[in-house]
């Protein structure tokens, strides 16, 4: 019973189905078009049998009308000897309607053209195209020609017609019953991969069958969204979890502060200075937070709809002239390589942050002296940015995780900073379609980053 009601579900939803829909449109546009077809090649062959026939009575006509008067019924008469069984059939009539010559069954009605049922022996009956015409000695001669052969060939033509129709008509939605049942499995494939993302499983992907057709760039753009909604949520489950472990220190530290505040300080200015160690570490969390934001707001990709035209060239040289005197007040050297008038769309502030982010987790990770070079380069395609220092760099096994959200390496964990900076760097890159590399400057750190002049994102 299930197994019935489950077969009549897939046959009306093969039936309901646009691809047997359409395959059923297509063969009801196939009929009618076969249909037109069949009646101008019908018309075309009727008339030209009908030409033919009346060419041949036409030329009958003219030989006995050359005949002298006195002489035509015996031509007629000799005539009919030669074919008793037509396909011609000849008839002289005098005025009253009685036949004087020929096989005709009875006299046409008038001159002209016509058709008559004439009597075939032994007990037939055809139909006969007839010309008939009055003879300038008072005499109706008729010529007739038999129709049966022209009506065999309508019907045959008919019937062909039929068969051919019928038989096109059923191959086209046979076809279409085909189509639309692999229609229908790639669909469900799409919907059964649907539902179970639905359930949760957001690492299913939807299969392709590798022909490049409309499912297989369907599948391709629902695998892309599949993907990016995958590592947007494992982001946010990333933030929740590392929110809940990096956030709790300084939290803790600040109650530990607050109780031991309340517990120990016996005057206004030490209750104050404890007041204050609170008020920076709260700060401190605040940021971690602001940051956090941005980098959600970045990764959001709303900020492409503020994309503009970007001097990366006249960009860093701004803050080459900012960052130069610092690092000269420390004793470093910034050596900058920097082509010019090489443009982008992207957004201003954040690819300004991005940058000020890496020259200072350079000032921060490196010890003073330390020469740091900065340059950009005119690619075919795009620009290239180089930072690099002489400082210890990163672990060739550590430098895939540190863009990670509060990331920090061992050695940099006695410097301040939340671990979110380089986080931001690689949303700012991914928003703007770049790649980002960390290599060995031999010694020291090298940041290469990549960018397209045209600013699109990567597929």
């Amino acid at each position: 019973m299930t197994g019935g009601a489950g077969g009549d579900r897939d046959g009306a939803s093969l039936l309901r189905s646009s691809a047997f829909q359409l395959a059923a449109m297509q063969a009801g546009l196939f009929a009618l078009i076969a249909l037109l077809l069949f009646a101008i090649t019908w018309w075309s062959v009727r008339g030209y049998v009908e030409a033919q026939v009346r060419r041949a009575i036409s030329d009958e006509f003219s030989e006995v009308v050359a005949a002298p008067a006195g002489n035509r019924a015996t031509a007629i008469a000799g005539m009919v000897a030669q074919a008793p069984q037509g396909p011609l059939y000849y008839g002289l009539f005098d005025r009253g309607g009685h036949r004087i010559a020929g096989d005709l069954s009875h006299m046409p009605a008038g001159p002209g053209w016509g058709t008559l049922t004439q009597a075939v022996p032994p007990r037939d009956r055809s139909r006969v195209l007839v010309h008939a015409e009055w003879l300038d000695d008072g005499r109706l001669l008729a010529i007739g020609r038999d129709r049966r052969s022209a009506d065999k060939l309508d019907a045959l033509l008919q019937e062909a017609f039929l068969w051919a129709g019928a038989a096109s008509v059923f191959l086209a939605l046979l076809g279409g019953v085909f189509t639309a049942r692999s229609y229908l499995r790639r669909v469900e494939a799409v919907a059964t991969a649907a539902a179970r993302i639905a359930a949760g499983d957001l690492g299913v992907r939807v299969s392709g069958s590798g022909r490049g057709d409309e499912f297989d760039r369907l599948a391709q753009a629902l695998n892309g969204m599949l993907e990016r909604i995958q590592v947007l949520v494992e982001g946010v489950r990333q933030v929740s979890s590392d929110i809940a472990h990096d956030l709790r220190t300084p939290l803790a530290h600040l109650r530990q502060r607050l109780e031991s505040a309340t517990r120990t300080a016996t005057d206004v200015p030490t209750f104050r200075a404890a007041a204050e160690r609170a008020l920076a570490d709260v700060d401190g969390v605040l940021a971690t937070f602001a940051a956090l934001l941005r980098i959600a707001q970045v990764e959001s990709r709303q900020r492409r709809a503020g994309f503009s035209a970007v001097d990366l060239s006249a960009l860093l040289d701004s803050l080459v002239g900012d960052y130069a005197p610092l690092m000269e007040d420390q004793g470093r050297v910034l050596h900058a390589n920097l082509d010019r008038n090489i443009h982008m769309l992207g957004d201003r502030a954040l690819l300004t942050q991005m940058f000020v982010n890496l020259i200072e987790n350079a000032l921060r990770h490196t010890p003073p002296g330390t020469p740091v070079t900065l340059a950009l380069e005119r690619q075919v395609s795009g620009c290239r940015i180089t930072l690099a220092d002489a400082g210890p760099g990163i672990p060739a096994e550590a430098r895939g995780r540190v863009v990670g959200r509060f990331v920090r390496l061992d050695a940099a964990r006695s410097t301040p900073g939340s671990g979110l900076g380089l986080a931001l760097v690689a949303a700012v890159v991914d928003l703007h379609g770049a790649t980002l590399a960390f290599g060995d400057a031999r010694p020291g750190l090298q940041v290469q980053l990549e960018f397209p002049t045209s600013g699109a994102s990567r597929p």
